[in-house]
């Protein structure tokens, strides 16, 4: 086991259950730096996600459908880390939580220096009161098992103690390739319009999987019901057309566009006047970080992180923050900004530089590898208290 304080290179399990969108967007830039670092990195994860550059990628067989195979994703856990003998395990998200903190699993006396990173309370997934509070309670018992947990922002900290979870934490932010996700002046944006064909008229961009969380529930009904004039919302993310029909009768096709799932979403970014965001609930909504990188101004409901990004402290704002569930405010705001082309312009200068701020990949990576040592740290102090009581 590798000393904490040594600064030595460790070797690092990444465990998640998620296989797509802003975890493993997260997931890939924690997997480069550390690599780059000298580090020996290695993800478990299920078939589906796409290769890591920098880790050793061991395949779990977890699907979050079938929850009768919990012994076999528990099983598969720990013989992952009977091979890999990591130095700190990072768990990531509610399921890879459960598997990792559960008795007989890897957590019980300190064995196993953990890491918790929940990306957005599971609570918010469930309607029901009862299910929510098992939830609730689930993680209070994992935080009991839990040497750290690292978040992407306050609000996700105080979430979590709003829950009654009381593992030390360590707030990371965001990491962001501020060279890949960058601004482009007037003429390319023109050209990249015509070449997505959204030229000639004012673009409101919604990025996302189209699900519950995301909230095109509430905003597309509104959006059918008052069209912003001179405007496409442009929806752009994994999802179903028809369930994106049945949601904007009228407008679909007209004034509502949906584009489908992108490889490369810098064009939209690039293209589009706004980004609005309407989810129920997030950890921290990446796209809102590249929307910033790419120097596009946001309006986003109240979820996790947004208001920290977009307007507190003493930079220059980049954008706005309406109430959970406010469609009339989040379209209202975006308006706003369509009619006004030197806030728009404002807001794109500001978006930029609180990226800049915000989202320096080494300061993020550099956060997280102190909160492994710490980890590492209170784990060995763990178990010698254990043994100095037995």
């Amino acid at each position: 086991m590798t000393d904490a304080s040594s600064g030595e290179p460790l070797r690092i399990l990444h465990v998640s259950e998620v296989h797509y969108g802003g975890v493993v967007t997260l997931l890939r830039y924690f997997v480069a730096a550390q690599h780059e670092a000298g580090h020996d990195v290695h993800l478990l994860a299920p078939g589906a996600i796409p290769t890591l550059p920098g880790a050793t990628m061991h395949e779990w067989h977890l699907d979050r459908g079938r929850p009768r195979d919990l012994v076999t994703w528990i099983r598969e856990l720990r013989s992952t880390v009977a091979r890999v003998q990591p130095d700190v395990i990072h768990l990531h998200s509610f399921i890879a939580g459960l598997v990792g903190r559960l008795p007989g699993s890897l957590s019980w006396a300190g064995r196993v220096p953990m890491v918790y990173q929940p990306h957005a309370w599971s609570t918010d997934l469930f309607k029901q009161k009862s299910l929510s509070a098992a939830v609730a309670a689930t993680e209070r018992f994992g935080g009991n098992k839990t040497d750290l947990m690292v978040a992407n922002c306050r609000d996700e900290v105080d979430a979590g103690r709003a829950l009654g979870v009381t593992t030390p934490a360590h707030v990371l932010g965001v990491a962001m390739d501020l060279e890949r996700f960058h601004p482009v002046d007037a003429a390319t944006r023109q050209q990249v319009r015509q070449e997505l064909g959204v030229d000639g008229q004012h673009v409101v961009l919604c990025l996302g999987r189209v699900t519950w969380q995301k909230a095109q529930d509430l905003l597309l009904p509104v959006w059918d019901r008052r069209p912003l004039p001179g405007a496409t919302l442009a929806l752009v993310g994994p999802g179903d057309p028809e369930a994106v029909r049945s949601l904007a009768p009228t407008e679909f096709d007209r004034s509502v566009r949906f584009f489908g799932p992108s490889d490369d979403v810098r064009p939209w970014l690039w293209a589009a006047d706004v980004l609005v965001l309407s989810s129920r609930y997030e950890g921290f909504p990446m796209v809102v970080a590249e929307a910033m990188a790419a120097g596009l101004p946001v309006v986003s409901t109240a979820v996790n992180g947004a208001h920290e990004a977009l307007r507190e402290g003493e930079l220059p704002i980049a954008g706005e923050v309406v109430p959970l569930g406010d469609m009339d405010g989040l379209l209202d705001l975006a308006q706003a900004r369509l009619a006004d082309p030197d806030q728009v312009a404002a807001e794109r200068v500001g978006a930029r530089l609180r990226a800049e701020e915000l989202y320096d990949p080494a300061m993020v990576t550099g956060r997280l590898e102190a909160a492994y040592r710490e980890a590492i740290a209170r784990s060995a102090s763990t178990r010698t208290r254990a043994g100095s009581r037995a």
